[in-house]
């Protein structure tokens, strides 16, 4: 009975912590690729609009500068307290060069990195980013909310790794707990004493 009563437990216990894992899950991860280049003769991003399926979105953004002309680049969002004051700033990209920048979308004009959240430039109801040489020549590009998110990149495979040997060690531990009830069971049985004293008797 013991034994039934420690399983009926775990099978309690399980769902229970599930439900209060997903209450306190952290917002989604967006992992994207952002290439700073020159096309039909002027600088641009590609892409130039990221979009997001909700807020709060966590996004992790790769900024390649694969730029044919030799120019250097930005990925760079302003905020609303002065022309130079940069949340987000990849500082400047040589051709060839490319670095990643992680920072929280808050709503449509909030970003949230370490300590700072803080309101930020917009365009057209979206938040705007832009190339620091060059966003006069309009290398600009925003980040809107709502409608269909791009497919996000694969985070790292170590975190499936991670979840595949975590899924392997709770198959043996159950089947660990299954073989020791089993066990337990068999040795509380009366029958299982009296045959084992029956064959230390002489008996088949």
């Amino acid at each position: 009975m013991a034994v039934v009563g420690a399983l009926l437990a775990v099978s309690l216990v399980g769902p229970m912590a599930g439900t209060a894992r997903a209450d306190t899950l952290p917002p989604p991860r967006l992992y994207m690729t952002v290439w700073a280049t020159t096309a039909g003769g002027r600088p641009v991003f590609e892409p130039s609009t990221i979009t997001l399926g909700q807020v709060p979105t966590i996004v992790n953004l790769t900024v390649k500068n694969v730029d044919p002309t030799g120019m250097q680049h930005t990925f760079t969002i302003r905020t609303t307290t002065g022309t130079s004051d940069y949340i987000v700033d990849t500082r400047y990209l040589d051709p060839g060069q490319q670095t990643t920048v992680e920072f929280e979308v808050f709503s449509a004009d909030r970003i949230v990195v370490g300590t700072r959240n803080v309101t930020v430039e917009t365009s057209g109801g979206a938040i705007k980013f832009f190339c620091i040489p060059h966003e006069g020549a309009g290398m600009v590009g925003t980040i809107a909310i709502g409608g269909a998110a791009p497919p996000t990149e694969e985070p790292e495979k170590g975190v499936f790794l991670r979840a595949y040997w975590i899924g392997l060690l709770g198959i043996a531990g159950t089947l660990l707990l299954i073989g020791i009830s089993y066990f337990v069971i068999k040795g509380s049985s009366p029958h299982f004493r009296d045959h084992h004293e029956h064959i230390r008797r002489g008996g088949p």
